[in-house]
């Protein structure tokens, strides 16, 4: 009884809430005098009528009997079940992570084809891996998604020709695609969090779009806009997100705006291609691991305007190609190499601070900001004289937004076998490592060679010859077919048994898997067109193989090499984990026409395995930085005996860490392997 009378107490606003309102549908506007239908999975026995004494048990029942304007109220409970939306319906959650929404691994778990549709107070996990699978799937306008949580999944919400949504105080991690924009016009991105995909929020062909007081961290791409325009982001912090990549990527596109908002702790701050009329006002850009920009050709009419670019660890502003971009009244000081760098670009970096009275330096000497070009100009007088104050953004980060809590999902391994004491490890692996099989052991919590994988994961792996006992490294390798005949994107196996020796030298086993474990194949071609999606998705089809309970995810890193990848070599995240890096073959070989091919895989493979046991440009100054590539500058003097394959310079020459051995500024890269980094890619919050 007491269990009744609450579920009635719980309602009561709800039903006052939804009576006697006003609701706009396809046909036209409607006064809702229509009932409150009831759903509760706690009803195995019925009956079954949708009232309060007789709730519905599937939500799909309820959508069922209803008529356009009805609210549906949905208790508690986990709903395994997929639902389609084909009428203007109020879809309401007991309480967000109480009311769940499973999809048990099918293509779309909720279908909205119906405008003027609200769901709010749900979370809803668990799609499949297919290409266009999603958690919600919007084929129709003027909705409201509100206070909802979508993980793990492909497309977490994906709007597909979909115009004038909000989506409102929701929660997106675990996910390939956050949110998914495509051809899509006229919707309101307010107070979301996204963090753990591998694309945050992705916009394809959309336009005027409003991204406003978010929180993107520990993402591959925080926001990816491609062939978008009027996109204005305000008061959204994109901070902590993957090393080398990261933070804002805009490519095609026009009329972007962001304003007061911090970029943070990203690879690069932005990352701008080929686009126009990009307007950067009162934000910060400050401690990004390699750029506060980077901008590729051929872009125009970038403006940066009352901002903070500073103590970024490679560049403030890095311009390459044919650029013309305008900083105006910014602070830009202590970024490591240069403030602005650019070559064949126009910069009109005129009234800025350069952190000294003198303005910037052309020498690595000066404690000001330093100006590098080649053939190009970059006008600089004349400068300010003093740090410009009441700058960048108006709040911190102590924001409502920025602190929500997400669920976590326990990965399990099903091993076959007898297992008498029911621990999850079969009997023949306890007695092969000499655990007692009739004693309980937390197997799943044990990791006595401390190199992240525990005991069942190595049980997993035991067939490929891992032991619970020594440390284990598993790569997969897999290649696009080349469309070069006189290039083989295969790694050559006499290169990879050359890394795998040197591991073996420092007690560490590494199984490369070019195709005797299990995996490590031949891709057919794919042109990936400077595409960062497509690159993903191979991963999803050919290491996960659409399968988001795929146990090797989480035990093997994974590399890609292709022909030409969306850069020249990087490493980036392809769900939710920094686990996986691609390689340019070819371009690599362009660039670099004295190295054998086979010798520019392995070296890139032995670097980016590096930046996935944690090795990256936040570890230690010597990692990826450009300036050792410069014979006598000052960071050659200072890391020079840095011998590693981390180090620019030695990236092609050496197929190995450093030990710390070599003198002054050297690094012991053996000794601060990070095992578990490549799936548990938690980044702290802000300090900013």
């Amino acid at each position: 009884m007491f269990h009744k009378m609450k579920k009635i107490m719980l309602i009561i606003t709800t039903f006052l809430l939804v009576q006697n309102i006003i609701i706009p549908t396809s046909s036209g506007i409607i006064k809702s005098n229509s009932k409150i239908i009831y759903v509760d999975d706690d009803n195995i026995n019925g009956p079954w009528d949708g009232t309060i004494l007789h709730p519905y048990r599937f939500i799909s029942d309820g959508l069922n009997n209803s008529i356009s304007g009805d609210t549906i109220f949905v208790f508690a409970g986990i709903y395994n079940e997929t639902i389609e939306i084909n009428k203007t319906t109020t879809l309401i959650g007991e309480k967000k992570n109480l009311t769940i929404i499973d999809g048990n691994y099918n293509e779309v778990i909720v279908k909205i084809k119906e405008d003027y549709v609200e769901i709010k107070n749900f979370t809803i996990r668990n799609s499949n891996g297919s290409t266009f699978s999603s958690a919600i799937r919007v084929d129709s306008s003027e909705n409201t998604i509100q206070n909802c949580e979508i993980f793990r999944t492909k497309i977490g919400l994906h709007l597909n020709n979909s115009n004038n949504n909000l989506i409102d105080n929701c929660s997106f991690h675990t996910n390939a695609n956050g949110l998914f924009l495509e051809n899509s016009s006229e919707n309101k991105i307010e107070g979301c969090y996204f963090c753990h995909n591998s694309i945050g929020l992705h916009s394809e062909r959309s336009n005027n779009t409003l991204i406003s007081y978010s929180y993107f961290h520990t993402n591959g791409i925080a926001c990816l806009l491609n062939e978008s325009e009027d996109i204005q982001i305000y008061h959204t912090n994109i901070s902590n997100n993957q090393v080398n990549l990261g933070g804002l990527f805009i490519m095609g596109c026009k009329n972007i705006h962001v304003n007061n908002s911090i970029i943070s702790k990203n690879g690069a701050g932005f990352h701008i291609f080929t686009s126009e009329f990009v307007f950067i006002n009162n934000s910060n850009l400050i401690l990004n691991s390699h750029y506060g920009m980077v901008v590729r050709p051929s872009s125009k009419n970038i403006m940066m305007t009352n901002c903070n670019i500073m103590g970024n660890s490679r560049y403030g502003f890095y311009f390459e190609g044919e650029n013309v971009c305008k900083i105006r009244n910014c602070n830009i000081q202590n970024n490591m190499f240069y403030g602005v760098y650019s070559a064949f670009s126009y910069i009109d970096a005129r009234k800025n601070w350069w952190g000294s009275l003198f303005g910037p330096s052309h020498l690595e000497l000066r404690k000001s900001d330093r100006i590098g070009n080649i053939l190009n100009i970059i006008r600089t007088i004349p400068w300010k004289l003093k740090p410009i104050s009441e700058i960048g953004p108006n709040w911190d980060k102590n924001e409502p937004f920025m602190e929500k809590e997400t669920q976590k999902f326990e990965k399990r391994i099903d091993i076959s076998g007898m297992d008498s004491d029911s621990d999850n490890a079969p009997d023949s692996w306890e007695e092969k490592w000499d655990y007692d099989p009739l004693v309980w052991d937390d197997h799943y919590h044990l990791d006595p060679d401390n190199d992240a994988l525990n005991n069942i994961e190595e049980c997993f792996t035991d067939e490929f010859g891992s032991s619970p006992f020594e440390k284990d490294i598993f790569l997969e390798i897999d290649w696009l077919k080349s469309n070069n005949p006189k290039i083989s994107n295969k790694p050559q196996e006499e290169e990879m048994q050359k890394i795998v020796d040197i591991f073996k030298e420092h007690n560490i086993n590494l199984h490369i898997d070019i195709g005797s474990l299990g995996g490590g194949e031949e891709i057919p071609y794919i042109n990936l067109n400077k595409s960062f999606a497509k690159l993903r998705d191979i991963y999803w089809d050919y290491f996960l193989h659409n399968d988001l309970c795929n146990p090797r995810k989480g035990i093997f890193h994974y590399g890609i090499v292709c022909n030409y990848c969306p850069d020249l070599n990087y490493p980036f995240m392809s769900w939710d984990g920094f686990d996986t890096f691609a390689i340019s073959a070819t371009w690599l070989k362009e660039n670099k026409p004295f190295y054998s091919i086979g010798k520019l895989i392995s070296g890139a493979a032995v670097h980016h395995l590096g930046h996935s046991l944690g090795l990256t440009a936040f570890t230690y100054d010597g990692i990826d930085n450009l300036g050792v590539s410069k014979i006598f500058s000052i960071q050659w003097f200072k890391y020079h005996n840095y011998k590693s394959s981390m180090n620019y310079h030695y990236k092609y020459k050496i197929l190995s860490y450093s030990d710390g051995s070599h003198g002054r500024g050297d690094f012991n890269d053996w000794g601060n392997l990070d095992f578990g980094y490549f799936k548990n890619t938690v980044n702290e919050r802000p300090a900013i």
